[in-house]
């Protein structure tokens, strides 16, 4: 479990975006939508620190188990560029999620 949870974390504020971002602007009586976005943008932050906390450990104990001279830390870049990527989706999915609702908000404005 420990070995797919940093992946788990780091897609989490992207799929938090795309679901509540959506429930927003089609019900925004009951969300706020730069809540939600700032909320997604700070924990895609912190779980992002979490998320390669958790896969150092995991890599550390994999040495302590298997002792090897050689050692990679190839996987930690990994991580840390998919946090990278994901980043940059979370704010590509925000702001296409915002001029949704800057053209429904027109839409609506015109139909009354």
């Amino acid at each position: 479990m420990l070995h797919i949870l940093p992946l788990f974390l780091i897609i989490l504020p992207v799929l938090s975006q795309l679901i509540l971002g959506t429930f927003s602007i089609y019900k925004p009586a009951s969300l706020k939508f730069s809540r939600i976005s700032w909320t997604n943008c700070i924990l895609q932050i912190v779980l992002s620190f979490i998320a390669f906390n958790i896969a150092d450990y995991n890599f550390s104990k994999q040495y302590e188990q298997y002792p090897n001279p050689m050692r990679c830390g190839m996987p930690l870049v990994g991580i840390a560029v998919a946090c990278f990527f994901f980043l940059f989706a979370l704010i590509l999915v925000i702001a296409i999620q915002f001029l949704i609702k800057r053209w429904r908000g027109k839409k609506l404005k015109t139909q009354y």
